[in-house]
């Protein structure tokens, strides 16, 4: 895998005059990408009496290319001890480091790397510091079996059509008996298949049918129904290498279509070059996506995905994907499952080490920003070439074993994906649907990563990462906004259900809410009038419902109109009540009547003190006087209202007084005003056999104020205020 790996981004290193001989072939065989014979070379020269700092450098990226990382660390370490490392070094260290799990000195040697270098790394870096707990926290979710087709060899990048698994191996080249490859020593690359059998591969051999040249082959892809490949090779054209101007071969894409059982002949991509390579192709089903790797001119780093569309019968000019999925490092082997789910596998972003294995979806005309998909999926070494079957099941490679690849199957015990969730927004009150509803999406963070508009039928869908929570925010003219929390939980079920987002018009309204006096439990079937203060003749009635309110949505009222009611509150076994209100619009929405007046009801009960229910102000006398003045005349009104909507009942109006001046006196004007007040009553129509005042003097003090004879309480005036008082409780209920 090294190989394809580097093939990709190697740079070409100038030799430096005045080398010694063995230096020279050093140089030479490490531009050559001869890491073995390069790496016992620098090793000898590190020995030397006055080794220079390249020496341990090469030997360094020679044993890291070879996938020995704890050799290549003892180089790595030994340069580090002195000066002369350029960023691209510090950045190979930090690389092994993590391969060796040294985490804490990967960061310590990145933060030595100049700011001006592998910004994007540094961003997640920062972000996200490398918390190797967290990426182990669904370590318990997987099971990984090593698969029986491995070889002692490289196998990797396993690809599945129908019951077949194509993949690659270095193991021994029947076609080129011996022929190695320099960069490890081992065979070139070639393709194979085998069958699936369960969670296990056999019966594997290696596929010829074109595929077999004197170079490396694949990795290889197919459309869905198997009509149309896509490779990777080396620039290998009619038995030549074809090198660009920096003297690599590089890689290229090279597509054929089978033509009946036979396949046709290799075409290759149109934005391959000699220049730069372009590899690791993967298709979606319909053959009219291709994500591939490539160092052409625009990457961000060493290597990117890729991106082209087969439209009016050729490619489009590939598009990079953006630094949601690419960094300064290596992104490799894209994979899509569903069309929609990108898996692939980088160095530069947050992982555990060497490759990590990343997934997105589409968000919009972009990218959710990438995602790790976690221990044992990725380990401290390299972890690529993956494939999901299911959304529970497939194979991914690693060289976790040993320095060789390895293919394994994985199963999963929950689904690692969830590609799309269904939203379907309707009207909060009606339930309709709202087509036309601009949705936005967004994650964790607070950042929006989706906006699209519902269809006719108010349904939107959104790809989405699993194991993520996200808030939705639906806007639409004539509505409020509306703002939604999807769990994560909810994800995965959304695939096949649909998550109402409920929106509620903008609008003025008046809403009141009528509740029981003693329990404040909502009372159902409360009869509202509603007569307007303006216009007397203009009324609405409504009744309560189960939730004890009532609602009315006005159609010719905006902010700041003044309203003016008169508000009758009835229900049988309830002392009706009638009250005034006035109230300006101040902002849309409904309101409340409840928080302009008391929309409490009493029971018709005995003892009941009906004073409370009309909310009587105190009724006052002049000093020693019986005459109802004119305040108090409004007050008593009141009362008869009430016993007017209420002919059931029988009340009395008592009169009270405080403790000063003498008792009998006190008793005799109280009983006066009581009778006086209550004749008034009686004066405008209530039967005299309905109320009856009388008075108590001071017989009934509601606190300790008690000044008769040798007791004395001091009190202040408020405190004897609290006796004087006009109470009309209900005395008798008519049947």
């Amino acid at each position: 895998m090294k190989k394809l790996i580097v093939l990709l981004l190697i740079l070409t290193t100038p030799l430096i005059k005045a080398q010694s001989v063995k230096e020279k072939i050093a140089d030479k065989r490490f531009d050559n990408l001869e890491f073995v014979s390069a790496s016992e070379m620098y090793e000898e020269l590190s020995r030397s009496k006055h080794p220079k700092i390249k020496y341990y450098v090469r030997a360094g990226e020679s044993n890291l290319n070879m996938g020995d990382y704890r050799k290549a660390q003892v180089y790595y370490d030994k340069a580090y001890n002195n000066t002369g490392m350029t960023d691209r070094d510090l950045y190979n260290y930090y690389q092994v480091l993590k391969y060796n799990s040294n985490y804490n000195k990967a960061s310590e040697v990145f933060s030595k790397i100049n700011d001006n270098q592998y910004k994007l790394i540094r961003d997640n870096l920062s972000k996200k510091k490398l918390k190797v707990e967290e990426l182990k926290k669904d370590s318990s979710n997987f099971s990984l079996k090593r698969l029986a087709i491995n070889s002692d060899e490289n196998d990797f990048c396993p690809y599945v059509v129908n019951n077949e698994m194509y993949f690659l191996s270095s193991r021994r080249n029947t076609s080129i008996v011996g022929a190695k490859y320099g960069w490890d020593d081992s065979y070139y690359l070639d393709v194979y298949k085998g069958y699936i059998e369960g969670n296990d591969v056999k019966n594997e051999h290696a596929v010829k049918e074109g595929l077999k040249t004197k170079v490396h082959e694949g990795p290889v892809c197919f459309t869905k129904d198997g009509s149309t490949q896509f490779i990777t090779r080396n620039n290998y054209i009619e038995k030549k290498y074809k090198k660009g101007k920096e003297g690599r071969v590089n890689l290229k894409i090279f597509t054929r279509k089978k033509e009946g059982e036979e396949w046709g002949e290799f075409v290759e991509f149109p934005f391959n070059s000699d220049d730069y390579s372009c590899g690791h192709p993967a298709v979606s089903g319909d053959g009219k996506t291709l994500y591939f790797v490539s160092d052409m001119p625009g990457t961000l780093g060493l290597t990117d995905i890729w991106v082209s569309n087969f439209e009016n019968n050729t490619w489009t000019k590939p598009e990079n994907l953006g630094q949601s999925v690419n960094s300064e490092g290596r992104e490799m082997f894209p994979q899509i499952f569903e069309d929609e789910v990108l898996f692939y596998s980088s160095d530069g972003k947050v992982g555990l080490g060497g490759l990590d294995i990343f997934y997105t979806v589409p968000a919009g005309d972009a990218y959710f920003e990438a995602q790790n998909l976690g221990y044992p999926l990725n380990s401290q070494f390299d972890d690529f070439g993956f494939y999901a079957r299911t959304t529970t099941t497939g194979f991914v490679t690693s060289n976790r074993g040993k320095t060789k690849d390895d293919i394994y199957s994985f199963v999963s015990k929950k689904p690692i994906i969830s590609s799309a969730i269904n939203l379907i927004v309707k009207d909060n009150l009606s339930k309709e649907i709202i087509p036309n509803t601009t949705v936005v999406l967004i994650d964790e963070s607070g950042k929006p990563v989706y906006e699209g508009k519902t269809d006719d039928n108010g349904e939107i869908k959104f790809n989405v990462l699993p194991g993520k929570g996200y808030k939705t925010k639906a806007t639409k003219d004539g509505y409020k906004e509306s703002v939604g929390i999807i769990k994560e939980e909810e994800v995965a079920a959304l695939a096949n259900s649909k998550k109402e987002i409920l929106v509620e018009k903008k609008i003025i309204g008046l809403l009141g809410l009528i509740a029981d006096a003693d329990d404040l439990t909502p009372i159902e079937g409360v009869k509202i009038t509603i007569t307007d203060g303006f216009n007397k003749s203009e009324f609405m009635k409504f009744t309560t419902n189960k939730d004890g309110d009532f609602r009315h949505i006005y159609k010719d009222k905006k902010v700041g109109d003044d309203l003016s009611y008169v508000i009758k509150l009835e229900k049988e076994g309830y002392i009706t009540k009638i009250q005034p209100v006035d109230i300006t619009i101040k902002k849309e929405g409904y309101v409340l009547l409840h928080d302009y007046l008391n929309t409490k009801m009493y029971k018709i009960k005995l003892g009941a003190d009906i004073g409370k229910v009309v909310d009587l102000r105190p009724i006052y006398f002049d000093l020693g006087k019986s005459t109802v003045r004119e305040d108090a005349k409004g007050e008593l009104n009141k009362i008869v209202t009430l016993l007017t909507d209420n002919p059931s009942i029988v009340i009395e109006l008592s009169s009270h007084s405080d403790c000063r001046g003498s008792a009998a006196s006190n008793l005799s004007l109280s009983d006066r005003r009581a009778k006086a007040s209550a004749g008034y009553v009686v004066s405008k129509g209530v039967s005299p056999t309905r109320i009856y005042g009388k008075g108590y003097g001071e017989s009934k003090l509601i606190n300790d104020c008690k000044c008769e004879g040798k007791i004395v309480v001091p009190c202040s005036e408020e405190q004897h205020a609290e006796n004087r008082r006009t109470e009309f409780k209900i005395v008798k209920i008519k049947p």
